[in-house]
C-alpha cells in the first residue's frame, strides 16, 4: 500500500492559479474523495497527482518516493475515467490486457491476470465481447478491471460513475466499494455527488474554489461543519439568517442564544461570533413539526409557521414551513408521523444540540 503526500502545491493554467499552496496526505489503503462543485479545482488536483498537469511548484509523493516530475507511465498508477475510455476495436480481454502488454508483462502471465481480473469484477464471460455490445455498467466495470490488473499502488478516479443511471451507479458504486477494500488500494475518487461521497469514503476534502473548505470523515462533515458552505453542500440544510447581540469566543459546542425574527433561539456555537448577522443550520431531519399550542420539550425551541407544502416520500414525509419572519424551511420525518396539510399552524422544533450557529 502507498500513502500520498500533496505539499505546499501550487496549479496555475497561464495567469490563473487554480491550487496554491496546498498541503495535504492520502493515508496508506483509504478511500479518499475529494468533493466540490465543477470549477473548484478537485480535477486539477487528480490529474496533477497523475502525472497529467505539472505543478508551478510544490511536491507530490508516493510513499517515500517524490513523483513531482515523474511520467504518468511510471507513476505505477490506475485511472478510471467517466467516459470508460476503452478501445472500440479491442475485445474486452484485449483492453484489459492493454497496460500489462505495454509492460511487457509476459503473454502466458497476461492472460491469468486478465482471467482473475475480469472474474473480480463479474465480466468474465464478457470477455471476447466489444465495448459497443456492452451497457453502460459493464464497460465501467471493465475500465475497473484494466484499472487494477497491473495491480497499481495508486487507484485515481474522475466521476467515474456520473455517466450512468440511479440503478446501475448504485451496482457499479458497490463494486467499487466491496474491491477497493478488498484490495486495500490507495484511491482518490473525484464527484461533486454528495450522496457518493457521505457512502464511499473514508475521509473527504470538500473543495471551495481551488481550497480545501473542510476535511474530514463523512460523519464529521455532516453533523459538525464548519461553515455554511459545507452544510449547504453536503446534505440538505436549513440555513437560517440570525441576529448575535453580542460577540462570543470559546471552544466550539457551546451553548449560545440568537435572535431569529423575534425568537430566542438556542443553538451551539461552531465558529466564534462577532455582534451582528450569523447563521443558525438545522438539518431537516432534526426539526419536528408540532400543532401550535401544543407543549414544546426540554431542550427545544418553539418557532411558529405555516405549513406551505407536504409530501408523502413513502419511508419519510417533508413539509416545507414558512416562518414568522418570512423564512422557508424543510422538515423530514418518518412517514409514521402525523402529516400537516398546506395551510395549518404549526411549530417547527429547533433542538438544541443539533442547531449549529456560525460566522456569516
Amino acid at each position: 500500500m502507498t500513502s500520498i503526500h500533496v505539499d505546499d502545491l501550487t496549479i496555475t493554467y497561464g495567469d490563473n492559479t487554480v491550487i496554491s499552496g496546498m498541503n495535504l496526505t492520502v493515508e496508506d489503503g483509504e478511500f479518499f474523495t475529494l468533493l466540490g462543485p465543477s470549477g473548484c479545482g478537485k480535477t486539477t488536483l487528480l490529474r496533477t497527482i497523475a502525472g497529467f498537469i505539472t505543478p508551478a511548484s510544490g511536491r507530490i509523493a508516493f510513499g517515500d518516493r517524490d513523483v513531482t516530475n515523474v511520467p504518468t507511465y511510471r507513476r505505477n498508477i490506475g485511472m478510471m475515467f467517466q467516459d470508460y475510455a476503452l478501445f472500440p476495436d479491442k475485445t474486452v480481454a484485449a483492453n484489459v490486457a492493454y497496460g500489462l502488454k505495454a509492460r511487457k508483462t509476459p503473454r502466458a502471465e497476461i492472460a491469468v491476470r486478465v482471467s482473475e481480473a475480469l472474474e473480480r469484477v463479474g465480466m468474465e464471460a464478457f470477455a471476447d465481447r466489444h465495448p459497443g455490445a456492452l451497457s453502460g455498467g459493464q464497460r465501467q466495470r471493465v475500465a475497473l478491471a484494466r484499472a487494477l490488473v497491473i495491480r497499481p499502488s495508486v487507484l485515481l478516479m474522475d466521476e467515474p460513475l456520473s455517466a450512468l443511471d440511479t440503478k446501475l451507479r448504485l451496482q457499479v458504486r458497490e463494486s467499487i466499494m466491496d474491491l477497493q477494500r478488498e484490495l486495500g488500494i490507495t484511491t482518490v475518487f473525484v464527484t461533486h455527488d454528495q450522496e457518493e461521497a457521505l457512502a464511499m469514503s473514508d475521509r473527504i476534502a470538500l473543495f471551495r474554489s481551488g481550497d480545501i473548505e473542510q476535511l474530514g470523515s463523512p460523519s464529521e462533515i455532516y453533523r459538525v461543519p464548519v461553515s455554511s458552505y459545507a452544510a449547504d453542500f453536503i446534505g440538505a440544510a436549513n440555513v437560517l439568517p440570525v441576529t448575535v447581540s453580542q460577540a462570543s469566543a470559546g471552544d466550539p459546542g457551546e451553548a449560545v442564544t440568537v435572535s431569529l425574527g423575534e425568537v430566542a433561539l438556542r443553538g451551539v456555537r461552531r465558529t466564534e461570533l462577532a455582534a451582528g448577522e450569523a447563521y443558525a443550520i438545522a438539518r431537516p431531519e432534526h426539526l419536528r413539526l408540532l400543532a401550535a399550542g401544543e407543549p414544546v420539550g426540554e431542550g427545544m425551541t418553539a418557532v411558529a409557521g405555516e405549513v406551505v407544502r407536504q409530501q408523502y416520500l413513502g419511508q419519510r414525509q417533508q413539509h416545507r414551513v414558512r416562518l414568522a419572519n418570512g423564512a422557508e424551511i424543510e422538515t423530514s420525518e418518518a412517514a409514521s408521523g402525523r402529516g400537516f396539510a398546506a395551510g395549518e399552524r404549526v411549530a417547527v422544533l429547533f433542538p438544541e444540540r443539533e442547531t449549529l450557529v456560525m460566522a456569516s
